[in-house]
């Protein structure tokens, strides 16, 4: 398929990946924090949130390794190798071996707790109000690890203040790691089994607690973004043990207590899902939305096409079209989080539209939808319109003129553009284009 909008796609999904590629194992930066006195470079097979060095002035400090963004980040990595050349698809190789080391490490539950904060003696007056506390530090043993947000990119602990437990993220780094063995068996091996089933362990013990959510802020619900990143997990964890033939009875009983939380997020005056358990009811969130994408399931409540899948689509859709100006006159609008949402502004996101591009490719594969087909197109193409020039894709794009919002270099956008472009391939296979 030849025309100006696929030209772009191929144009900029290239630069998606050198964009991707520029956060993993980037050990060729160093981030200094001077207030903090901390100088930090990055280790093999970790993956920034974003290589800019920022300080919130105002552009935020992603220069970290965030469990979830890297997850979504090596979900994408067999679609990574069949679009590069076979010395860079080694490299590729190599990353997701190493990113399995980094994991393994940076949850490794016998690392010894720090008995105080190590930068406390070099911090600024100005900056002491930002240092994660004594008492939160010396808590980070065992399988505490594996509720931590994020992690500094040489492997140490997260320093700063930070809302925690965050529980999407073994989660879907576990989905993550069984897909992309799925795909590439070659990339198996003693140390994934061992990450898969420390993940799968982990989150079978703490299926269902509340924690904070995809977006990281409190107070701790039962999100339906991670309930559904957890029953995925689990899931998929059933059938990679069953096959393995190991018992399968712990992971199937939480699945089944993450299926009926889930559940307990269906709207109960319209066929949508709330942001989570403990939401009133139209209280929307489009993480939901995201959740299903990576679930990617074809059947069941969970489902792409899914009666209650199409009717959050809708609202969403219906939320936003009069939320933001620059939605005047489209056919589909921006997406972002929620109407809400106050983080820079409040405005639409780039993975968010991004994933209501990829989602409605994914029906367009399954149904051979024309319609869901062009909404596709029509959110890709208002990504062309509002994307600055040169390989990285912001954070956000202003409500009002399109312009980058928040961090100009966000990894997960870079993710989400190559999903994208992955499922508008599968789409175009599967009406016979391509």
């Amino acid at each position: 398929m030849s025309d100006p909008l696929s030209e772009w796609i191929a144009t900029r999904r290239a630069g998606a990946v050198r964009s991707l590629r520029s956060a993993v194992s980037a050990t060729h930066l160093v981030r200094h924090r001077a207030g903090f006195a901390w100088t930090v470079r990055p280790a093999r097979g970790s993956i920034l949130a974003s290589p800019r060095t920022a300080s919130w002035d105002p552009e935020p400090d992603y220069f970290y390794h965030w469990v979830r963004d890297a997850a979504v980040a090596i979900r994408v990595f067999p679609d990574v190798m069949d679009q590069v050349d076979p010395a860079e698809r080694i490299w590729w190789e190599e990353a997701f071996r190493d990113h399995v080391r980094f994991s393994l490490a940076i949850s490794d539950p016998d690392l010894p707790a720090l008995s105080e904060n190590p930068l406390r003696r070099m911090t600024r007056p100005s900056h002491l109000q930002y240092l994660r506390p004594d008492e939160d530090l010396r808590s980070l043993t065992g399988p505490a690890r594996l509720g931590e947000p994020r992690v500094a990119a040489d492997g140490g602990p997260d320093l700063e203040c930070w809302s925690r437990p965050q529980d999407d993220g073994p989660a879907l780094r576990a989905a993550a790691v069984m897909a992309v063995i799925e795909r590439l068996p070659d990339l198996g091996g003693s140390d994934v089994d061992a990450l898969i089933d420390r993940d799968l362990d982990h989150v079978a013990r703490i299926a269902g607690r509340p924690c904070i959510g995809p977006w990281e802020e409190e107070p701790a619900r039962r999100h339906f973004f991670t309930l559904l990143a957890q029953w995925d997990a689990l899931d998929r964890g059933v059938h990679w043990r069953a096959a393995k033939e190991r018992p399968t009875d712990d992971l199937r009983a939480a699945a089944a207590r993450l299926v009926e939380l889930a559940s307990a997020c269906a709207a109960p005056s319209a066929a949508a899902w709330k942001d989570s358990v403990e939401a009133r009811a139209g209280e929307r969130d489009a993480s939901t939305v995201l959740g299903i994408v990576h679930a990617g399931r074809d059947t069941g409540p969970f489902a792409l096409t899914a009666s209650r899948t199409l009717g959050t689509v809708a609202a969403l859709e219906q939320d936003f079209a009069g939320l933001y100006p620059i939605n005047r006159g489209r056919l589909v609008p921006a997406m972002g989080r929620s109407v809400g949402d106050q983080f820079f502004g409040g405005n639409p996101w780039y993975p968010v539209t991004l994933g209501f591009a990829e989602l409605h490719y994914r029906i367009a594969a399954l149904n051979r939808s024309r319609p869901a087909f062009a909404k596709a197109e029509a959110w890709m193409a208002l990504i062309r319109e509002v994307a600055p020039p040169g390989d990285a894709l912001p954070e956000q794009f202003d409500r009002k003129s399109g312009a980058p919002v928040s961090s100009l270099a966000l990894t997960w956008s870079a993710a989400a553009f190559i999903a994208a472009a992955a499922a508008r391939d599968a789409a175009l296979q599967a009406s016979g284009v391509r």
